[in-house]
């Protein structure tokens, strides 16, 4: 007889032939396997799905990446074309209109003529107040830009402070990007380059440079700048502020004799070869701007200090002789603020010498006392600008006319001692005209990108090598003499 182990045995063979097609039970040591099978096909697709995702991802970004580049860098240049019509249209249409309206006023109120000579003793009845009338449709350039690369709301609602409906006007604001542009003369500041390079051998070239080497001193004279010229540089060397001037006006003449506003001669001796990495002077004009930090004396605090009075760009007008366009000055000159550089002009003018700086009046040397006239004629250059030179020297010597009885500044400026300027020393290191060179600086954005474009543009300067099918018009929007995009 068989046991319950035989017939245990009996019945899986039994059960084994009764499969369909002979298909044996698993049995329970394979378990599992097809479940490992499955798992690890599944984390192998999902690896290769969040790669592809991923990689779809990065080029799309990618792709936006550069089509918003594109839309910034031409949004940019709108911005810079946009810019060279309102300086068109300055000099074509309002410049002329402003010099009509200044002379009706003028034989309206019985005044004289504001371009003429004059001293500053004629000074003080003006019936303009020692103002003139300017209108610089470049100052509001951020607000024009508005119209065209703002939203159409944005643009409806500039509409509406001047009082234009706008809302079925067609080209004006855009839907996606934005660019902006914010235009400066360049004229209202102290040319680095006037009196260098190969000009520096023409028969003018002493009186080109004396007047820079004023200027330049009457700028830093200012105790504000004291600590730039008592503590000493890494090398342990300490500079004067005549040094420095000296120093600027050596790095770009073309010769190798130290400047002197005497007349004497003596070798350039700098030591730029002595230092650990060594180099020459230039010996021509200044490149750019940050160029002035190879001079010695020249910091990184020095060229944040006087940075903003100082250009490299100069206009191609030789006839100027390196003074300060003071129809350029405003308070926009990068900084927001132009006293220091009025504060140089007035200085330059009224001490002559800078050797003999401590002989001046002491007036001209108190920052405290000059200052206050400074921001007054920088807020006037601001809002009206000055037609000539008389105009700025009756604001000096009699500066409470230049602003309004109700002005909290008003009773303090009737106690203060007026500034009396000879007007050949004035007219020796400034002048008053149109604008002819000027900064543009355009921003353009679109999604997270932005680009930024800053140009010099010189309105008189020839065409000297065209790169434009059309030769008149690019003229005539001005000659690019700088082009930088970031």
């Amino acid at each position: 007889m068989m046991g319950w182990t035989g017939l245990s045995r009996l019945a899986r063979r039994w059960a084994d032939r009764l499969r369909p097609n002979g298909v044996r039970a698993v049995r329970p040591r394979d378990r599992g396997v097809a479940l490992l099978i499955v798992i690890t096909w599944l984390a192998m697709m999902i690896a290769l799905v969040s790669e592809f995702t991923f990689g779809t991802n990065v080029d799309a970004a990618q792709a936006a990446n550069a089509r918003d580049e594109l839309r910034a860098h031409y949004m940019a240049r709108s911005g810079i074309n946009l810019s060279r019509l309102l300086i068109k249209i300055q000099q074509r249409f309002v410049e002329p209109v402003m010099g009509q309206a200044q002379k009706m006023l003028q034989q309206a109120m019985g005044g004289g003529s504001g371009a003429g000579g004059g001293s500053g003793s004629s000074s003080g009845s003006s019936p303009l107040g020692g103002l003139g009338i300017s209108l610089r449709v470049t100052d509001y350039a951020d607000l024009l830009m508005g119209f065209f690369s703002g939203s159409k709301d944005e643009a409806e609602s500039l509409g509406g402070l001047i009082g234009l409906d706008i809302s079925q006007a067609k080209g004006l604001g855009l839907k996606s990007g934005r660019f902006d542009a914010e235009i400066t003369p360049e004229d209202g500041k102290i040319d680095l380059n006037c009196g260098a390079g190969i000009d520096s051998l023409n028969a003018q070239t002493k009186t080109r440079q004396l007047t820079v080497f004023r200027l330049l001193a009457g700028l830093t004279f200012s105790p504000r700048y004291d600590r730039l010229f008592s503590e000493s540089d890494s090398k342990g060397q300490f500079v004067s502020r005549l040094d420095v001037a000296r120093a600027l006006l050596d790095w770009a003449d073309i010769d190798e004799q130290m400047f002197s506003p005497e007349g004497a001669s003596a070798a350039e001796d700098y030591h730029y070869d002595s230092q650990q990495d060594k180099y020459k002077a230039h010996d021509n004009r200044y490149d750019s701007l940050e160029e002035i930090k190879l001079v010695r004396g020249v910091s990184d605090e020095f060229l944040e200090a006087f940075g903003p009075y100082l250009t490299v760009y100069p206009s191609s007008d030789t006839t100027k002789n390196c003074r300060v366009n003071l129809g350029g000055v405003s308070n926009r000159l990068g900084a927001g603020d132009c006293a220091p550089l009025v504060m140089g002009v007035i200085r330059a003018a009224a001490i002559g010498d800078p050797a003999k700086a401590a002989t001046a009046d002491p007036t001209i040397l108190d920052d405290a006392k000059i200052y206050p006239l400074a921001t007054i004629l920088c807020d006037r250059a601001s809002a009206g600008g000055f037609d000539s030179l008389d105009t700025f020297m009756r604001v000096l010597a009699k500066p409470e006319s230049a602003v309004s009885s109700e002005d909290s500044r008003y009773r303090a400026l009737q106690g203060m001692r007026p500034i009396t300027l000879d007007r050949a020393a004035l007219d020796a290191v400034a002048y008053v005209g149109p604008i002819r060179t000027y900064r543009v600086v355009a921003t353009g954005s679109a999604g997270k990108v932005k680009k930024k474009i800053t140009t010099i543009i010189d309105t008189a300067r020839t065409l000297e090598n065209p790169m434009t099918q059309n030769v008149q018009a690019e003229q005539a929007s001005g000659v690019l003499q700088y082009w930088r995009e970031e």
